[in-house]
């Protein structure tokens, strides 16, 4: 019933779910003033008011009672004035973004209002502190019944499914804060026992959980409030990350603050100079410029990863005007061979017109053999479109990545669509365990071998539950070599991958790796550290055992690791079509070692294009590089 009212943009009540203005009144006017008169009641100091807070709502005059419901009509109208709209919520209530001072503009129109009603002439004793009070409880009234307050411009096209992916994100990147806490502390357990906040996402008690989706909900709210809207980005276009300047980042955390207040507020928080979760008060409970600079560095670092959390849905953003779009995303040239071979027959068909005048039987001959052929190509490009789909569903979401590295990046760039590099990333309690492969070969039969690869990964460290990085590749390459009938007859395919492969203790950074032919890098205190593969694809066999080297490495706080396939170093281009090779890889990571891991992905993207672009090469093979701040 009272979830079926709406607001129109207009901020008009559409009563034509009510046969009448006294079923209205009945179902939105008298739950809300009751409510509110209620809650205000209870504050804990109505006498600072009005002794007519004392009586029970069934008790007052009817003068009085005519206050809350002529209050309670004019709040549509009211709220219209400061843009805002009312409508009901399903899932759940998001919070109003209204400012301390738009809360004053509210209270003093209701101050000019109470002072000329009869009833309350001489009876409220601090009314303009009493006008407040009502203001910051209305949203409160209307979450009760159904209702949400919004404003026009923050409804924006951003499904659940998605706000709950961030969510999650937005939820580890606070435990990879906790962690972080502990580990500068030197406490090296994580513990978790009695602390409902670190617990899993999954776990969370509902009042988090929907904390966290609510601050995902607005991050199109905290883009807006910089100028910034947010859009999927179009097919064929690459995400290129929004870089914040301080003033972008610290107007985005004011907002984010106000937006917590609400959400306390809804739930029935108020100020206290003490935190108490049975007495719901909270000492954040003011204003963005009276937070202490920690309190305010919280809220700074949140809305920093913003930019990141859009990439990895795919989503940018974009300035409200025009001329500053393509500042920020760029097109991503045709590299596959199959839009090349379209894009060159499209080419050399204007070419030959150019040369030669066709008689119309010519003209239309060569017309339906074209047409035969882009039928043909895109039949093909057809298959590869789909199993590019295939690869990306059971490859890792980027924002579960986020989930297990919230300060990270993917650079992951195909050469025909579909990638032999693959990349792994599975969390088990206090382990997460990750990898980069480069299969032998790119496109289709690459692909073919990474989906068997990820396929035996994916069953040896989540079904056979394998947590020694030496043991996990024995599995891998020992089940390849069998599926391929790569034995000592010679008889299969002798195609393999090349991989190194890691596993972070998270309770104490400890990162145990093996691999085979690809190196981990790490920048640790300045200086760039390569940890090569001590192993060999023939170390496997079923019947034998484990042959395969496995080492561990004690990093710091800060600390970068990459892993890569050779994809990004052997890609040609340059004055005099050399490979770009490993030395300059490393220099140049060394180079982004102070920039955000979001910046390090768009530089080295940047970086591989200029140096293609360079002679206008075609892209050689599979680009794939992960990095990963500690």
């Amino acid at each position: 019933m009272c979830s079926k009212i709406t607001y129109n943009t207009d901020n008009q009540l559409s009563q034509n779910m009510f046969p009448d203005k006294k079923m209205y009144k009945k179902l939105f006017v008298y739950p809300i003033a009751e409510s509110l008169y209620q809650d205000i009641k209870e504050s804990g100091s109505p006498m600072t008011f009005s002794s007519t807070l004392n009586k029970e709502f069934k008790n007052l005059t009817k003068a009085e009672k005519s206050f809350w419901y002529d209050y309670t009509a004019e709040i549509p109208d009211k709220f219209r004035t400061l843009n805002l709209f009312i409508r009901p919520f399903e899932d759940f209530c998001r919070t109003c973004i209204i400012t301390d001072d738009e809360v004053t503009k509210l209270a003093q129109r209701d101050h000019d209002n109470i002072i000329s009603h009869k009833s309350f002439q001489s009876t409220i004793k601090d009314q303009q502190k009493f006008c407040m009070e009502l203001n910051y409880l209305i949203p409160v009234e209307l979450k009760k019944i159904g209702y949400e307050v919004i404003r026009q411009e923050e409804v924006v096209e951003i499904n659940m499914l998605m706000i709950k992916k961030l969510a999650r994100a937005i939820h580890s990147m606070y435990l990879h804060e906790i962690r972080n806490q502990n580990i500068k502390a030197n406490n090296y357990i994580f513990y978790n026992s009695g602390n409902q906040y670190t617990s899993g996402f999954d776990d969370l008690p509902d009042d988090i959980k929907y904390s966290n989706i609510d601050n995902a909900a607005h991050i199109p709210t905290k883009l807006l409030s910089i100028g910034y809207k947010i859009r999927q980005v179009k097919k064929g276009f690459k995400p290129f990350a929004l870089h914040l300047n301080q003033e972008e980042i610290e107007t985005m955390a004011r907002v984010e603050h106000i937006r917590w207040s609400w959400e306390k507020r809804l739930n029935g928080w108020t100020f206290g100079s003490i935190k108490d979760d049975i007495k719901k008060t909270h000492p954040s409970l003011i204003s963005y410029e009276e937070l202490s600079e920690s309190e305010k560095e919280k809220d700074r670092e949140l809305v920093k990863l913003i930019p990141s959390f859009l990439q990895d849905i795919d989503y940018e953003a974009f300035p409200v005007s025009p001329n500053r779009i393509k500042k920020l995303s760029y097109a991503i040239k045709p590299q596959s061979s199959i839009h090349k071979i379209l894009d060159e027959t499209r080419e050399l068909n204007d070419q030959i017109r150019k040369l030669a005048t066709w008689t119309p039987e010519i003209e239309e001959m060569i017309r339906i053999r074209n047409n035969k052929i882009e039928e043909a190509i895109n039949e093909v490009e057809g298959s590869y479109n789909y199993a590019q789909h295939i690869q990306e569903t059971f490859l890792p979401d980027d924002l579960y990545i986020r989930e297990c590295f919230p300060d990270s990046f993917v650079l992951f760039k195909p050469k025909d669509i579909v990638s032999g590099d693959f990349y792994f990333f599975s969390k088990r309690e206090h382990l997460i365990i990750f990898a980069v492969a480069d299969s032998t070969g790119h496109g289709i039969p690459g692909a073919l071998l990474s989906i068997l690869g990820y396929g035996i990964l994916d069953q040896a460290v989540n079904e056979i539950r394998l947590t020694e990085p030496s043991y996990i590749l024995h599995n891998l390459y020992s089940k390849i070599h069998r599926f391929m009938r790569n034995d000592s007859d010679g008889t299969g395919i002798s195609d393999d991958m090349d991989i190194v492969l890691c596993i972070l203790d998270t309770r104490n950074n400890v990162l145990s790796y093996s691999g085979v032919k690809n190196s981990l890098y790490r920048i640790t205190k300045g200086e760039l550290i390569e940890y090569q593969s001590k192993s060999l694809p023939e170390d496997s066999s079923e019947d034998e055992e484990c042959m395969f080297a496995s080492e561990k490495i004690q990093l710091n706080s800060g600390d970068i690791i990459y892993l890569c396939s050779d994809g990004y170093a052997d890609q040609f281009g340059g004055k005099h079509h050399k490979k770009y090779q490993r030395k300059r890889l490393m220099n140049f990571l060394l180079n982004l070692r102070e920039c955000s891991m979001l910046e390090q992905s768009d530089r080295l993207y940047e970086e591989i294009e200029q140096w293609r672009e360079e002679n206008n090469e075609e892209q050689t093979d599979d680009i794939l590089v992960i990095g990963i701040r500690i």
